[in-house]
């Protein structure tokens, strides 16, 4: 019996390990049923689980090939409903002049004439593994215990199609809140993370950049005097078509507030310093036509820029406070300070930009000396140079 329990069973696993596809390999496993108990008349699988919708397609009935899952004909049964009432254990049943009739338990397993395997996960019913025999023939104990192999695995396969769609669905969730996030995380950080999920490298390290800052004029005076939501559109208008040309140019938009930006630049030799200066010229360009394209709805606006050059820290900055821990991506140092303070000095829509910057961008960008100038808590004076002629402001 051992012998034939194993044939069995490695027969059928063999058919259904070469598909992929659950629908077939549970009505492979039935279909192997009747090969296994030639005896059989019918041999029906009802599938009851209500997420089976999401992990396989509907089954076709063995033997009324145009039913869906036996529905038809199977569901309502009485024999199903008393499997169903009593999940602990298989249901053999006696032929009977009125129908037939359960066998109760402890008596001798001969003369069957259906036997009715429920398939559970805890108190959950999956599916009613059904098997009649043919008129003038009946089961016994060894066609009970082939059965129940087969059901085993029937229940194996449900068990792990309802875990491979839960996972799927939780990826998929998972998913859908990284889009969301997505925005909100720096380039950089995608990168770094994207490269090595396991151990990502964010800590400080000492990199030559290029930093922009950005800010809307007059944000302030606007915002006394349009609605929330005009100041919205605004804001969005303009720094929607900032940012399209800030990644055109490999920038790393870093820390955003109400009406201004931080970018950082990265790249090998000047590079970093050409695309910062070439994206605020495009900027500075992007909104005139915004300015001209919304002149009879709003005030123009105008952006000032500025631009500093040189090595700073760059990697993840931690605040730790009783609620949790608070982490952003930036770039820091005395030469983060100074790009801040050229682009506060930055008045009707300049460009400034720093002599290190300057002296990266001479041979491809005009620019315009605007002379020493002399920041807040900066020891000496900065020579400032600008992308934009002094009478262009």
């Amino acid at each position: 019996m051992y012998k034939e329990r194993f044939e069995n069973v490695f027969r059928v696993a063999r058919r259904i390990t070469s598909s992929l596809n659950i629908a077939d390999i549970l009505e492979c496993i039935r279909d192997e049923c009747k090969t296994t108990i030639p005896d059989l008349q019918e041999m029906c699988l009802l599938l009851l689980d209500p997420e089976a919708q999401h992990y396989t397609r509907p089954l076709h009935c063995a033997m009324e090939p145009e039913n869906i899952n036996c529905q038809l004909c199977k569901r309502g049964r009485r024999t199903i409903q008393n499997a169903l009432e009593q999940p602990a254990r298989a249901l053999c049943f006696l032929p009977a002049p009125d129908g037939n009739r359960l066998l109760p338990e402890g008596a001798p397993m001969e003369g069957l004439c259906e036997i009715v395997l429920p398939i559970y996960e805890g108190n959950e019913p999956l599916a009613v593994l059904e098997a009649v025999a043919k008129e003038g023939c009946s089961l016994g104990e060894k066609e009970f215990i082939l059965l129940n192999d087969l059901a085993e695995l029937v229940t194996n396969v449900l068990k792990n199609a309802r875990q491979h769609m839960k996972i799927s669905q939780e990826k998929l969730t998972l998913d859908r809140i990284l889009d969301q996030l997505r925005p909100f995380v720096p380039a950089t950080v995608q990168r770094i993370l994207e490269k090595d999920p396991d151990a990502p490298s964010l800590d400080k390290t000492d990199v030559d950049v290029s930093i922009l800052f950005l800010d809307v004029a007059g944000y302030t005076h606007i915002s006394e005097y349009l609605t929330q939501e005009k100041v919205n559109f605004i804001i969005e208008k303009y720094f929607s078509s900032f940012l399209d040309i800030l990644y055109a140019h490999d920038g790393d938009i870093n820390e955003t507030a109400g009406d201004g930006l931080m970018v950082i630049f990265q790249g090998a030799g000047k590079e970093h310093a050409i695309n910062a200066a070439r994206a605020a010229l495009e900027i500075r360009r992007r909104t005139t036509e915004i300015n001209q394209e919304l002149e009879k709805r709003f005030q123009p606006v105008q952006v000032n820029m500025g631009i500093n050059s040189g090595e700073a820290s760059l990697g993840m900055r931690r605040f730790q406070g009783s609620s949790g821990t608070r982490m952003t991506f930036t770039a820091s140092g005395p030469m983060t300070n100074l790009a801040a303070r050229i682009a506060s000095s930055a008045k009707d829509g300049d460009i400034l930009i720093g002599p290190e910057t300057a002296s990266r961008i001479r041979d491809e960008i005009i620019m315009f000396d605007r002379g020493a100038m002399v920041f807040k808590h900066i020891a000496q004076p900065v020579k400032v140079f600008s992308l934009i002629r002094a009478a262009d402001n």
